[in-house]
């Protein structure tokens, strides 16, 4: 009798803080693999023969040597978690033998400018944070300076005066026209996983109450509250993708949802989730047993479930 294997996913951005949990939820049902430009960047418990090293996403081999990597390894699903290689990754989509856990590209393309990303939550009439590129209409301080386009909360700040803006943008090194300005909304922040089936509908929405974070979230903890999974649905329903995308937003203390981000890929939370029972995974392959459904048709998950992250020192000769 022929045994069937397991199915064979690989995540880039491997260095990455969820890493070390996606490899110990994951690698009971799947072969899991990371890949990463610094493979010594990873966690020491993922197997060395587990790791991968591929070129930095502005490398011009980079989308090859992802393409060659996943037919060596006979990849069944290829996670991309880095913002710069999803548009490149989907443009190649069809050349590779295995699926991409990402949304489709004019998705990808909005939500990677967050000023596009704004305007299309304005626009739909939901309560999103007022948001305008550095030098349009001015918000009035303080407010959230942050780049068009970037990651990791990386030249994010809360400005306060004209003499601090330009202080910021100076040692920014960056242009002004590649900042926007954003309202500055009072409230508690959460991380929500949005999961969707190849037919575009909704399988799962985790939302993730962020307790500390320091570019990345620290500590967290899943919770069902009804009025953030109600205003996720409105969004998704604004524009109906298949994949995985995060959102993030802020609730207000009268309860009003104030979406200011959406990236569309998975994020360092993705390992609470999925240790809350959402198998963001067998959804993408449609393996597995992922019937069953809550009232509202969404995949259940443990609430109240506790994230919280260390550091390791790590030292030797």
């Amino acid at each position: 009798m022929q045994i069937k294997r397991k199915p064979r996913v690989l995540f880039t951005g491997g260095g990455g803080a969820g890493s070390e949990a996606l490899n110990r939820f994951l690698s009971k049902n799947y072969e899991v693999y990371f890949a990463d430009a610094d493979p010594n960047s990873m966690d020491p418990t993922i197997n060395p023969k587990k790791r991968h090293e591929i070129p930095m996403a502005n490398d011009p081999s980079f989308v090859t040597s992802i393409v060659s990597l996943s037919k060596k390894l006979k990849l069944d699903l290829l996670v991309p978690t880095v913002d710069e290689e999803l548009l490149p990754l989907r443009d190649v989509e069809d050349s590779m033998d295995c699926r991409i856990l990402l949304p489709p590209k004019n998705f990808i393309s909005l939500h990677l400018d967050k000023f596009k990303s704004a305007q299309f939550l304005i626009n739909a009439g939901l309560p999103a944070p007022r948001t305008s590129v550095v030098g349009d209409t001015q918000e009035d301080f303080p407010f959230i300076l942050k780049p068009r386009t970037g990651r990791g909360s990386r030249n994010v700040s809360i400005v306060s005066s004209e003499h601090e803006l330009d202080a910021r943008l100076l040692l920014s090194r960056m242009e002004a026209s590649e900042f926007v300005v954003q309202e500055l909304v009072h409230g508690q922040e959460y991380t929500v996983m949005m999961v969707a089936n190849a037919e575009k509908k909704l399988r799962a929405i985790v939302p993730v109450l962020v307790v500390n974070k320091k570019g990345i979230t620290i500590e967290a903890e899943t919770v069902s509250d009804k009025e953030i999974i109600c205003a996720c649905t409105k969004i998704h329903e604004l524009n109906p993708v298949s994949g995985y995308y995060n959102i993030q937003l802020i609730k207000e203390v009268d309860g009003t949802v104030k979406p200011f981000e959406i990236n569309p890929r998975v994020s360092t939370t993705a390992c609470l989730g999925l240790a809350a029972g959402v198998d963001f995974v067998a959804i993408a392959l449609e393996e597995g047993d992922i019937s069953i459904v809550t009232e509202n048709q969404l995949l259940p998950f443990k609430e109240r479930l506790k994230l919280k992250r260390f550091w390791y020192n790590q030292i030797y000769v």
